[in-house]
């Protein structure tokens, strides 16, 4: 019996012992499962925060394939002219035979003789050389030298402005890397070009925008509400920032090493005095004598990421309703008296909300963040036009982006400076629904033509 109970020990022990090397394995995967997750999350955080739209996660939405949409009626807006494209005849050709190509025979008559009216090019699209003879006068009277008014062809480069705007086009409109355009260029209308006499091209339009983004400088500058935001983009593998700054007519890029208020200071000046709607930054800050309107949408998505508590979800649901009542009233045209009142009871109503909910631990970073500028929430209330989120600077720093994923990085200053000067451009001519050829002739006409 003795025996037995010793055997019965031993086998307790050695299930034990089984029992405790099995559980030490299982804590160090779980530790290093731990490690994992934590650096996954630190990884995911660079793409799913509240600084991040949801635009930039598509994919993390909810499919809304095959489900309706609430309130509206499928079809053509109204006053949609239809699709029917109206055509005027050029020339007219016939398209018979006299012959059967099966056995030759002359024998034939018109079984059906129908027409069809299409939009072509010519084939084969072939540049042409032109030489021009451009006569410099003098006036002997005045003594005044110029050359005629009407003259179109550039006073340096091989180049014509009609190729010149193609590039262009297929450079910042489509998108078009260096190779590919030069590849276009050569099958589609027999223009051969290496990619760096098309990035010449480019600099050379660009040299031709100076005075013309300067002027853009200067309009922003003088602005009553400029929109401001600002993205990373790598140049010659060193991390840099695109600036937007966009008003009701004009987008302003420039791309410099900072994200300081340097380049806030550079771009609006100091004594900048007007509105300016941007994220919280703290770069924005030195505008001392500017009124300051932070984005509501930066602070919703915030406040949105507390809703894994009931705390938190309170939270975001009165901060809704305040961004609610900013729609509701700037819809209704008040005055600036009632603006002003209206003003000061929604800064006194927001700072209450933060007083109540920061006693919550999880609450404190973002009460903090609405503290730090308590003053700036509602100025879109108190100022008339003034917008309560960045929406609009997003938008026009989306192209960049955009840009940023098909080329990864500017591979000099030239190019980033090329960049900058005609993407300023061309956005604020699409801003305005002006005709871009035409804007863009009309700037190299008058930069490349004449002395």
């Amino acid at each position: 019996m003795y025996i037995c109970q010793s055997r019965y020990m031993d086998d307790k022990d050695l299930i034990i012992n089984e029992l405790r090397l099995h559980i030490k394995k299982l804590e160090t995967i779980i530790k290093q499962q731990a490690n994992e997750i934590s650096e996954l999350k630190k990884q995911l955080i660079k793409y799913i925060n509240p600084n991040t739209p949801s635009s930039s996660n598509k994919h993390l939405k909810p499919n809304t394939q095959g489900l309706k949409s609430k309130g509206t009626k499928k079809g053509a807006p109204v006053g949609h002219k239809g699709t029917t494209r109206m055509q005027t005849i050029d020339r007219t050709e016939e398209i018979d035979t006299d012959i059967c190509p099966k056995c030759g025979s002359h024998n034939l008559k018109d079984k059906q003789v129908f027409k069809r009216i299409i939009e072509n090019i010519p084939e084969p699209i072939v540049p042409e050389v032109v030489e021009s003879k451009i006569h410099k006068k003098k006036c002997l009277d005045c003594k005044y030298v110029f050359i005629p008014k009407h003259n179109t062809t550039p006073l340096t480069g091989k180049f014509g402005l009609n190729i010149m705007i193609l590039v262009i086009f297929l450079k910042f409109i489509l998108r078009g890397v260096l190779r590919k355009t030069a590849f276009f260029l050569d099958s589609g209308i027999a223009l051969k070009l290496t990619p760096a006499s098309v990035n010449a091209i480019v600099k050379r339009v660009a040299d031709a925008a100076e005075n013309e983004y300067n002027d853009l400088k200067e309009r922003i500058r003088t602005a009553k509400i400029v929109y401001a935001d600002e993205t990373s983009f790598s140049v010659l593998g060193k991390n840099q920032w695109v600036w937007v700054f966009r008003t009701a007519e004009d987008i302003l890029l420039v791309i410099r090493p900072s994200r300081g208020n340097d380049i806030v200071k550079e771009i609006l000046g100091e004594e900048f005095s007007g509105t300016v709607v941007c994220d919280c930054w703290r770069a924005y800050n030195c505008l001392s004598n500017a009124n300051l309107q932070r984005c509501w949408a930066h602070l919703l998505r915030k406040s949105g990421d507390l809703n894994t508590s009931a705390t938190g979800r309170h939270f975001h649901e009165k901060l809704k309703k305040l961004f609610k009542q900013i729609k509701t009233f700037n819809s209704t045209n008040p005055t600036n008296e009632q603006r002003l009142e209206k003003y000061s009871v929604m800064t006194k109503e927001l700072k209450k909300i933060i007083s109540y909910y920061k006693q919550y631990e999880q609450i404190i970073p973002v009460a903090k963040y609405i503290n730090n500028n308590l003053g700036n929430w509602f100025t879109c209330v108190k100022i008339e036009g003034v917008e309560p989120t960045n929406n609009f600077a997003e938008r026009a720093i989306r192209e960049t982006v955009v840009v940023r994923k098909i080329i990864g990085a500017f591979r000099s200053e030239t190019g980033k400076e090329n960049y900058e000067a005609l993407a300023s451009l061309i956005a604020s001519w699409q801003l305005k629904n002006l005709n871009l050829k035409v804007e863009l002739k009309n700037m190299l006409v008058k930069n490349l033509c004449f002395c």
